[in-house]
């Protein structure tokens, strides 16, 4: 009878021992894959903010309306965006200063997004950000601070 409290009771230190593991490491591992920051996509998402800017400082506004997601064409129809697109003040240039990657947890989802420096011949440089969504195995800018 001993010896089984005596199996007993070690078997309950290790339990304990086996859940404070989980939990001393088992946590920090899960925070950190969570907010990590995932550096396959950052090649496409600058890619995606890099084209749109590209696009919006030499004027090409339809090249611009292409590179725009679906729920951004949707709202407004390619005669509508050339309508009104300014051509003035354009960009004269821009520096992409970040491409983020942020993942929020629980029914959130990942946001990614391209931060800007954009220079205006008028007011000087001003800071932009671009959201950018993986659509049709594209990355698309969405609602962009510039034009």
């Amino acid at each position: 009878m001993a010896a089984e409290k005596e199996l007993s009771a070690r078997g309950f230190a290790i339990v304990i021992v086996g859940v404070g593991v989980l939990l001393c490491c088992g946590t920090p591992t899960a925070g950190f894959y969570l907010h990590r920051k995932d550096t396959r996509d950052e090649p496409g998402i600058r890619a995606a903010g890099d084209a749109y800017l590209s696009a919006v400082a030499r004027r090409d506004f339809a090249a611009a309306y292409d590179l725009l997601c679906a729920a951004d064409r949707r709202r407004l129809s390619r005669a509508d965006w050339l309508a009104w697109a300014p051509s003035d003040p354009a960009p004269t240039g821009y520096r992409i200063t970040d491409v983020r990657v942020e993942r929020p947890g629980g029914t959130s989802p990942t946001r990614r997004s391209v931060t800007a420096e954009v220079t205006f011949a008028q007011w000087g440089p001003r800071t932009v950000h671009l959201n950018i969504e993986r659509q049709d195995g594209h990355w698309k800018v969405c609602s962009p601070d510039v034009f």
